[in-house]
């Protein structure tokens, strides 16, 4: 599927990003951003992950049921998926739910990444290596993580304009 022509900040930038908060967790977990175009997920930085992984939930339709980050792009609050495995969220996407299962990844958390007027630009999401939910730290991390994405992304888009 074609994506649109929205702009987007630096790879390098989303890039830093994503590789400081996984170097906050030790190797327990890599992140991705996603971004959001005209209801579809499409992967903006995910150094971590296979990049199999990465083209088969790339044009994901954002909706109710639909991963972690499909559901967070949906829903527009965080989704915390402590088991990839047996989780109603992935049930849909069996394919997509077993190569991160193969990939070693067991619980997905997304926030997603809100621009100024409160729409859903994509989302930020930790795989973790374990089944379980995220503490407290980690909810900020993550929360953090995301509002540095909305800054670069809202950048980008004033640079374009």
């Amino acid at each position: 599927m074609a994506r649109s022509s929205i702009p987007t900040p630096s790879a390098a930038g989303l890039d830093d990003l994503v590789r400081r908060v996984e170097a906050r967790g030790g190797g327990e977990f890599v992140a991705s951003i996603l971004r959001l175009d005209d209801g579809r997920l499409y992967h903006e930085a995910a150094p971590g992950l296979p990049r199999r992984y990465c083209q088969a939930i790339d044009g994901v339709e954002a909706g109710p049921k639909m991963g972690s980050c499909g559901t967070a792009a949906y829903c527009g609050h965080p989704i915390y998926v402590p088991d990839i495995a047996d989780d109603v969220l992935w049930a849909p996407l069996p394919e997509i739910r077993d190569m991160a299962l193969d990939a070693g990844f067991r619980a997905c958390w997304s926030v997603p990444i809100m621009g100024p007027d409160r729409r859903v630009l994509g989302t930020f999401a930790i795989y973790h290596r374990e089944p379980r939910g995220p503490t407290a730290a980690e909810r900020r991390l993550i929360a953090e993580a995301a509002q540095e994405a909305s800054a670069l992304l809202i950048e980008a888009a004033l640079a374009a304009a």
